[in-house]
């Protein structure tokens, strides 16, 4: 009994979260031994498709909409909140590809898409860091694609589903519309968006009913930044100082510039740490997460598992 709540104690937990993990060993053309006898020996467990940083953190989904809002406009962040950012699309003869992570300055068309959502009832609110907010009376039982689930994807396959998803597809359409109008009439180079995307809509439950499941964070993603906030946890940015520690999740950023095979390389020196922490008993349970699942490893499959 000992060793089974020790092995759910925030203080003894370590989570290692690697966004990029299910696409690296997808790409790579073979792991390094120790990630490759983890990954092989355990089967992973499928995370919350929406909301896979606060099943790590929190134990259960949250709103990624409301955990943002507490970073961009903290004294305004109470009740539901749906996400509205502006995304590219990149059209060919197959279909129209989704770009999540472009960056756009603001101008005569984000007034437009203000506009177009208010005859919806609808306030639009885009924030400095390229996030939009539409505020919202319920939370939505609308299911809506997070940006981490688009990359590969085209358009006609990410689209909302569920009840209301039929208003939420027609607000899509319409503000393509108006931003390729604007795009035909803007100057050349101005970068202008193909679309709003919705996705991250809810609101936060009382405080008092989530129990964190780590007791700091080693983390840039707005999400988990949002919810160390809300949860009143420390939070620092990853560096070369960082180490596998009890209690914390890292958030282990993968090099873009780097092939696949070099990120797990590196990777796999920092999960050999916390490895040999988990054999020690420094750590009684060790998680390695990437955004759509994770494995969990005790003490006993340490010794058990690979040595």
């Amino acid at each position: 009994m000992k060793s089974s709540r020790f092995a759910t104690d925030p203080e003894r937990r370590f989570v290692l979260y690697v966004p990029q993990l299910e696409s690296l060993l997808r790409e790579a053309e073979g792991p390094p031994g120790l990630i490759d006898a983890l990954t092989r020996g355990r089967e992973p467990v499928a995370l919350d498709p929406e909301s896979p940083q606060s099943e790590l953190v929190a134990g259960r989904p949250l709103p990624a909409a409301a955990l943002t809002r507490l970073l961009d406009r903290p004294g305004e962040a109470a009740g539901a909140w749906l996400r509205a950012d502006p995304i590219g699309l990149v059209p060919d003869l197959a279909a129209v590809w989704l770009q999540a992570d472009d960056r756009f300055e603001r101008g005569d068309w984000s007034r437009a898409l203000v506009e177009l959502l208010a005859d919806e009832g609808l306030r639009l609110e885009l924030t400095e860091g390229g996030r939009g907010y539409l505020p919202l009376d319920t939370t939505p039982e609308t299911r809506f694609a997070p940006p981490w689930a688009l990359a590969g994807r085209s358009l006609e396959h990410a689209l909302p589903e569920g009840p209301g998803a039929r208003r939420w597809q027609r607000l899509l359409n319409e503000t393509q519309v108006v931003l390729h109008q604007h795009r035909k009439t803007a100057a050349d180079g101005a970068a202008i968006p193909g679309s709003l995307w919705f996705w991250g809509g809810g609101s936060l439950p009382d405080l008092s009913e989530v129990a964190p499941r780590v007791r700091g964070l080693v983390a840039a993603d707005p999400v988990l930044v949002g919810l160390a906030e809300w949860l009143g946890l420390p939070r620092r940015r990853f560096g070369a100082e960082v180490e596998p520690a009890a209690g914390l999740l890292v958030e282990w950023p993968a090099r873009f510039e780097d092939s696949a095979g070099a990120n797990l390389e590196r990777l796999e020196t920092f999960l050999r740490q916390a490895w040999r922490q988990l054999r020690m008993g420094r750590i009684r349970q060790l998680e390695l997460a990437g955004i759509e699942t994770v494995r969990r490893f005790s003490v006993r499959d340490a010794w058990r598992f690979w040595r």
